[in-house]
């Protein structure tokens, strides 16, 4: 690789996908504590706010397991879980026999919104730590960034 005029060294994306990783590590510092808490793995309260986010808050397994970045088995184990702490229902699909609906109950709603409010508390205390306007540079950098590399088409 040729050095930039600058003459510093060039930049490497495996550089810049370790730094991202690092800020999504600090990131979700915040929401494993939240999930901690609530005496919840991460991946309980992954389901728990994905749902909490659905229209009428109910997803498919399927959908949930892509959300939340889980595998079938994984998915089916935590809504088991849930389900077994009263967090959610499984619930036959009306039009679809072999589907099901996993949806919040009230207590599942109420458990979302406090690891939600707990993890935004430590996401506000990160975003004051930056300098004034950095957050908005490397959100609109990122988009940039994603937008041209996410572009498998362009090759």
């Amino acid at each position: 690789m040729k050095k930039p005029a600058s003459g510093r060294s060039p930049v490497s994306l495996e550089g810049l996908a370790a730094k991202a990783a690092l800020l999504a590590r600090l990131v979700n510092t915040g929401a494993r504590a939240a999930a901690s808490e609530a005496g919840l793995t991460k991946a309980d309260a992954d389901v728990l706010t994905a749902l909490n986010a659905a229209p009428r808050q109910q997803l498919r397994p399927t959908c949930i397991a892509t959300a939340c970045g889980l595998s079938s088995g994984g998915t089916s184990n935590v809504v088991l879980r849930l389900a077994q702490a009263g967090y959610v229902n499984r619930e036959a699909h009306p039009e679809d026999g072999r589907s099901s609906w996993v949806r919040l109950t009230r207590e599942g709603r109420a458990l979302a919104g406090a690891v939600l409010e707990s993890a935004a508390r430590d996401h506000a205390v990160l975003l004051e730590r930056l300098p004034s306007g950095v957050a908005d540079q490397l959100d609109e950098l990122l988009d940039t960034a994603l937008a041209h590399l996410g572009d498998r088409t362009a090759r």
